[in-house]
């Protein structure tokens, strides 16, 4: 009794330890910033529940949130920068009244009539305001985007510099697009280039971020002949996935905005940060980090960014508690039984760790979890992984597997095993082709591949897996070997998920040797021919910069049409609902010519940016496939 109390009193210790030292100790201290407030700052004034995407539906944008929201970043800064107008046609008094400058823009899209509505209101509040707009942006990004035609954008900044003479008129893009597009610099006043070290093609880490930021800065300066820039957009995620070596955190985002004003001022560079607030609707196109870019939260909770103390994980006492309450929960399989001291050791080092892990995960969960569906595959995983959790801590405690009543004939240690494992496929073929914007769910997968990894060993080669498992291991093996590609060596999160991936694929692996290759070549030719077919679609129509770039120009083709039809469709992310509905009807009806058509849409939806809906069908329809092939065979 005396070395199973001391074993949950140690695994207490253990976890109560590892959160005081991630969430009070090792944090950023306050430097003691020598500058007073930042020159200017991106604001977007919608509130935790808002988007810009809802004016269509009636939306109104409260004036006393502005009010709250102006009078606040007045003790930060002295200007704001706006991307868009209409809608927004109050933030220029709002301003006035709290002693802000402004850098108006007006939103640029493929859209004429609702960019001439932008910038007929833009011209308006310019010649009302004209003593706080420092400048007028006309677009934003709209080159990167490929929303139109370099020869569109110009007429579009020409019009303003016309109907404007008295006021400074720029464009908005990433540094690369001032390079590649010269003729911009020609009829704008001056340069507004955007270095965002995190989101550069080779993401820079945050130790590399300014010095890169300082050297592109300057390459700009050297190839356009011109110092007259201002650095647009500026900042460092607090939240999100990491790329490459690039990691979001609330303590590096402090460490970059902190170092980059000091150098700003040292260097008298013009610049903006982005952003004001956090802004929760752009994590359904950008991912989580695209919620976390802002000074203060979405709920205008000072983030501590500009000084103070900062902690990556300022609720870490609440996370703790989550962690203890883990470990007492499961230590009660030890209530009453004879346990040998290796087996006390084992029981209490697993129960420690998969409690901190498993609140990791809640945690990140919390965080980056954007849609209803999303919820859904949260609570799957969640769930799994306690039982997996419980059947592991009671065969370390009791040496044999767990008798659960009622549940033990569905609801075994094979059966958890196939749930994890496909949501480590469905997982993996998402991360390889959609992945710029998904997070790597490693601390909840850490703990079914160690658990698995213990429960089946010696048992390997005896699972006697068949199709469906064998392709399951080619697949996993594959998009491990794509996401090292894309991710390499240096994302330290990225490995972690291709070891597990790689663990699971040992698995499978070693449960269908007796299976030969052979029995998998017409299933292999299906993928190959349908990736062929929809490669070559994609990337020479739908992500054809060239081809979006003269359908810009001239829509009226029928090829465009269709094009910007299609692009619709996958933007909705209606590919990956029809995926899933033809891989349901499949799996029901059992014919082998609409199974094919659904691995083919599913493959379509993971190649075409409907990743994660995608991925679910194309498992779905592979089980029908190779299942409907094996029945033909037994015939």
């Amino acid at each position: 009794m005396t070395k199973k109390i001391l074993a949950i009193l140690s695994g207490i210790a253990a976890v109560a330890l590892f959160w005081y030292l991630v969430g009070a100790v090792f944090v950023l201290k306050d430097n003691k910033n020598s500058f007073s407030k930042l020159e200017c700052v991106s604001y977007a004034p919608f509130s935790k529940d808002q988007s810009p995407f809802m004016f269509s539906d009636g939306m109104v944008i409260s004036e006393d949130l502005v009010r709250e929201d102006l009078t606040l970043l007045a003790k930060y800064t002295d200007c704001i920068r706006t991307y868009s107008t209409v809608g927004l046609e109050m933030i220029p008094r709002i301003a006035r009244e709290n002693g802000l400058k402004m850098l108006m823009g007006a939103w640029v899209s493929s859209d004429k009539i609702s960019t001439q509505k932008e910038i007929n209101t833009l011209i308006k509040l310019v010649n009302e305001n004209q003593d706080i707009v420092k400048a007028v942006i006309v677009g934003n990004e709209v080159l990167l985007r490929g929303d139109v035609s370099e020869t569109v954008l110009v007429n579009y900044i020409k019009q303003v510099k016309e109907a404007l003479p008295n006021t400074e008129v720029t464009y908005a893009d990433v540094w690369e697009f001032w390079v590649k597009h010269p003729q911009i610099r020609e009829v704008t006043d001056f340069v507004t280039i955007h270095i965002l070290p995190y989101w550069e093609d080779d993401p820079m880490n945050i130790d590399q971020s300014i010095g890169h930021l300082a050297d592109v800065r300057g390459e700009v300066e050297a190839i356009l002949k011109d110092k007259n820039i201002l650095i647009g957009e500026t900042g460092w995620p607090s939240e999100g996935r990491a790329r490459e070596d690039a990691i979001p955190s609330k303590i590096n985002q402090a460490v970059f905005v902190r170092e980059f004003v000091k150098l700003a001022e040292r260097e008298g560079w013009n610049y903006n940060i982005i952003e004001a607030f956090d802004q929760p609707w752009k994590r359904v196109s950008e991912g989580a980090v695209g919620g976390f870019w802002g000074l203060f939260d979405k709920d205008r909770a000072d983030k501590n960014v500009f000084s103070g103390d900062v902690s990556n994980f300022p609720n870490y006492k609440m996370l703790a508690l989550g962690s203890i309450f883990l470990v007492l929960s499961f230590s009660f399989l030890l209530r009453g039984l004879t346990v040998g001291n290796k087996e006390i050791l084992y029981f209490g080092a697993i129960n420690a760790v998969f409690a901190i892990l498993f609140m990791l995960q809640i945690e990140q969960y919390s965080i980056t979890l954007r849609t209803s569906a999303e919820f859904l595959w949260a609570a799957g995983v969640v769930i799994t992984h306690l039982f997996i959790y419980y059947f592991l801590l009671y065969h370390i405690a009791h040496g044999k597997k767990p008798q659960i009543i009622k549940l033990e004939k569905i609801l075994n240690q094979r059966t958890l095993f196939y749930i994890s494992f496909i949501f480590v496929l469905i997982s993996s073929i998402a991360l390889a082709y959609e992945g710029r914007y998904r997070n790597f769910e490693i601390y909840i997968f850490i703990i079914s591949i160690v658990s698995y990894l213990w429960l089946f060993r010696g048992e390997f080669e005896s699972m006697a897996f068949g199709r469906f498992e064998k392709a399951s291991f080619l697949i996993l093996l594959l998009t491990s070997i794509t996401i090292f590609m894309n991710e390499t060596y240096l994302n330290l999160f990225s490995n972690v998920w291709i070891l597990i991936s790689l663990g699971f694929a040992y698995i499978l692996y070693s449960g269908s040797k007796k299976l030969a290759y052979s029995e998998l070549i017409k299933f292999a030719l299906y993928i190959v021919a349908f990736f062929a077919i929809l490669t070559y679609l994609k990337y020479n129509y739908l992500a054809n910069g060239d081809f979006a770039a003269e359908c810009n120009a001239s829509a009226d083709s029928l090829l465009c049409s269709i094009r910007a039809s299609l692009a619709l469709f996958l933007h909705l992310g209606k590919l990956g609902i029809v995926a899933l509905i033809m891989a349901v009807i499949a799996f029901f009806a059992n014919n082998k010519y609409l199974s094919l058509l659904s691995l083919f849409v599913s493959i379509g939806a993971v190649l075409l940016f409907n990743a994660s809906l995608g991925a679910i069908a194309f498992v779905l329809s592979m089980h029908v496939v190779l299942l409907s092939s094996k029945s033909k065979a037994n015939i």
